[in-house]
């Protein structure tokens, strides 16, 4: 095997000597790598600042964005006014606060941070003029305003305590006198007060944190995105979150029996339907009309009926069309019925079609809303009710409300909801509240105010 001499080989030289590049200065300095995630905690806490000094990020804006908050007759009020970390003084105690910690600039007379007060000179960061350090000092012991810690990280470790400082927080409390009658408040007390609300852990100088006298690093998770997700977990079982920037997860499945459920926050699931008179939907006629197409139905002599086909039903085949990718010239509906040209075009101009059926036909069709008697006020069929085959013997020569029906299994829904609604034991928002409760708080008694706080403050 023959060699080149000529060139370079295993990193030597044409003398034969090894050159060690590593001794080669480097025009780029090596970089702080855990700036990023001190400067992160630095903005989380801002405890250096005062609070008019804030932005509205970290602890502020959770603390804002929480407060304020009353109680169930709206008669007392919490409100955030502010909050510190640490306890800044001098050696001996004498000056508290960090208000000791600002100077004026000579230059432009703009306020300046201290952030070393030992320091001779401070640069100004609004015109970069270098003022000579004069914040206050303690005239008794001659020290500046610095964050007192009772232990060290050394201490920490040492006991197997925790490198923390205390948070207190200040509140204001109302309280108002309400008026039975018009329900307008007027102030009757205030107060405000400092309350501890514990210690929070300090981040030391290598980015780690002290914990019962470990030492501990935070490690990044992954972090869902807020927006709605649809998962298949079966051949027919589909699985949808809505999971929002702030607030509970909401999750919607099927079960075998094609029946919808949700759960919030992962806890015990209820019908879907309960979910959908706590958000406003009362009665079972306002689920149906919200998701199903109702369809006007007249009964004759001889099992003979007639639908009236609203322009809705159009829509649903054309959405139907758009999902498979296609278009079609018919369109077979429900009841044995199709929509041909004549049908398409009298619908599309926002016209009813009239289409006679046969009772039998419409064996799996159900009523949309109730059909009362209206000299009697008997509810002869409710809402989800099948339509019997002899339904004409049943209201002929009564006077009842105008009949509606729907499709269930032509419905892009299916099903489904139907299904759910004759599970379903709630009637009104009120008890799908207070059974929202008991599924989230059980053994808790419910009232009805604080099923309607516990819901609405999960969202």
């Amino acid at each position: 095997m023959s060699s080149n001499t000529n060139g370079h080989s295993g990193g030597r030289s044409q003398n034969g000597r090894r050159r060690d590049f590593s001794r080669i200065a480097t025009s780029l300095p090596i970089p702080n790598l855990i700036d990023v995630q001190r400067k992160s905690y630095d903005r989380f806490l801002q405890m250096n600042l005062l609070p008019e000094e804030r932005d509205s990020q970290g602890l502020q804006a959770v603390f804002t964005g929480i407060f304020p908050f009353s109680d169930f007759r709206e008669t007392c009020s919490l409100d955030f006014v502010k909050y510190s970390i640490g306890d800044w003084q001098c050696k001996c105690g004498t000056l508290e606060g960090l208000e000791y910690l600002r100077m004026t600039c000579v230059n432009c007379s703009a306020k300046i941070m201290t952030d070393h007060p030992l320091e001779e000179t401070v640069t100004c960061p609004e015109c970069g003029f270098v003022n000579r350090n004069q914040v206050t000092k303690c005239d008794t012991c001659g020290y500046p305003v610095d964050l007192q810690l009772k232990y060290s990280i050394q201490d920490c470790q040492e006991r197997g305590m925790t490198f923390a400082v205390p948070l207190k927080v200040t509140f204001r409390l109302f309280v108002y006198d309400k008026d039975p009658e018009t329900g307008a408040r007027m102030m009757r007390d205030a107060k405000e007060e400092e309350v501890y609300f514990g210690d929070i852990p300090l981040m030391t100088d290598t980015g780690t944190f002290v914990i019962n006298g470990t030492e501990r690093v935070i490690v990044s998770q992954l972090h869902r995105s807020p927006g709605v997700f649809f998962t298949k977990e079966g051949p027919r079982a589909y699985l949808a979150k809505i999971i929002p920037y702030r607030g509970s997860w909401v999750e919607f499945e099927y079960d075998q029996k094609d029946v919808l459920s949700v759960r919030i926050d992962r806890k015990r699931k209820f019908h879907g339907t309960v979910f959908l008179r706590a958000l406003g939907l009362e009665s079972d006629e306002q689920i149906l009309r919200q998701f199903y197409t109702g369809v006007g139905l007249s009964v004759g002599e001889g099992g003979s009926a007639r639908l009236s086909l609203p322009p809705a039903i159009l829509d649903q085949e054309r959405q139907k069309d758009r999902q498979s990718r296609g278009r079609r010239e018919s369109y077979p509906i429900f009841a044995g019925l199709s929509l041909v040209k004549e049908h398409v075009e009298t619908l599309a101009k926002g016209q009813n079609v009239e289409m006679d059926v046969t009772l039998t036909a419409l064996e799996r069709a159900l009523f949309i809303a109730d059909v009362v008697d209206l000299d009697t006020g008997e509810v002869l069929f409710e809402g989800n009710d099948l339509v019997p085959e002899d339904l004409h013997e049943r209201i002929d020569g009564r006077n009842v409300t105008p009949l509606e029906v729907f499709f269930p299994d032509w419905e892009l829904c299916g099903n489904t909801l139907s299904n759910t609604l004759a599970k379903d034991t709630t009637t009104n928002s009120k008890e799908a509240l207070i059974e929202i409760y008991r599924r989230m708080r059980p053994g808790d008694p419910p009232t009805l105010e604080s099923a309607r706080s516990l819901f609405y403050g999960m969202f």
